[in-house]
């Protein structure tokens, strides 16, 4: 290829991203103009700004009982699936590659499976048992589909650790369990951490499993979806306006303990 045509190519393929990426932030350059507004309805462009609606969303204790109970959803659902995916790749990693495979098929479902049929069946088990609005119950639904996110992003790392670090902290004199915590977990640390914060958002932005189990208790998601079903106040753009900070704060946070700990292990 000719150097003209070359940059070309180049200019089309950065004029290209920038339409994605453009399209991609469209709505956020919406919401975030409005949830300033002052007007008594969505409008766009606002013709008037104020902290009116940010200032409803605080007062209001419908909305700060939603949004409370999914923070405790979304906490309970980060430590169950960071613990269980850690785990899970630690056994993978030792246990025979044939039955790895096989079994990391089977963590993988929940990414694949709609969610409507996992909401149903949880459903179904929690209705025998008279389990229904239950945090626990929606936290241990959550964790499911949040559990393939941690074994995926832990054990991209873990495959990147050399054996050897704790091969010679055994050979010191080191059990099983002070190996992993002083050799390899220290390098693991931010993709458990990144993991963590995945699985937070998963469960904190889930409303169809939510909908199913609980009633008389509502998380953020089902709290947006009946505003928006019955009444659709810029409320709404005040409350998506803190989600997309906190989500974007807590990812670039994530990402960058990511690239520091690949950073070092570059340097070894």
């Amino acid at each position: 290829m000719s150097g003209g045509r070359l940059i070309t190519a180049r200019r089309l393929g950065a004029l290209y991203f920038g339409v994605v990426v453009f399209y991609l932030i469209f709505p956020i350059l919406i919401i975030l103009p409005i949830s300033f507004s002052n007007n008594d309805f969505l409008r766009f462009p606002p013709s008037n700004f104020g902290l009116r609606w940010y200032r409803d969303y605080l007062s209001d204790p419908v909305w700060i009982d939603a949004t409370i109970l999914s923070f405790q959803v979304a906490a309970l659902v980060a430590v169950i699936a960071t613990v269980t995916g850690t785990l899970a790749v630690l056994a993978l990693a030792r246990g025979r590659p044939r039955f790895g495979r096989a079994i990391s098929g089977f963590i993988a479902l929940p990414i694949v499976i709609p969610h409507i049929f996992i909401a149903l069946g949880v459903f179904i088990f929690a209705v025998r048992f008279g389990w229904e609005d239950n945090m626990f119950v929606l936290a241990g639904a959550h964790s499911a589909i949040a559990l393939p996110f941690v074994v995926l992003i832990v054990g991209a790392s873990h495959r990147q650790l050399d054996p050897a670090l704790e091969q010679a902290a055994r050979v010191l004199g080191a059990g099983p369990v002070r190996a992993f915590f002083s050799a390899a977990f220290p390098s693991l640390l931010p993709a458990i951490v990144a993991g963590a914060v995945f699985a937070f958002f998963v469960s904190f932005d889930e409303l169809i499993i939510a909908q199913f189990l609980m009633s008389r208790n509502e998380t953020l998601p089902m709290r947006i979806w009946a505003d928006l079903r019955l009444e659709l106040r810029p409320t709404l753009a005040a409350v998506a306006s803190l989600l997309i900070v906190v989500t974007t704060l807590a990812l670039a946070g994530a990402e960058l303990l990511r690239r520091r700990a690949q950073a070092k292990l570059d340097q070894r």
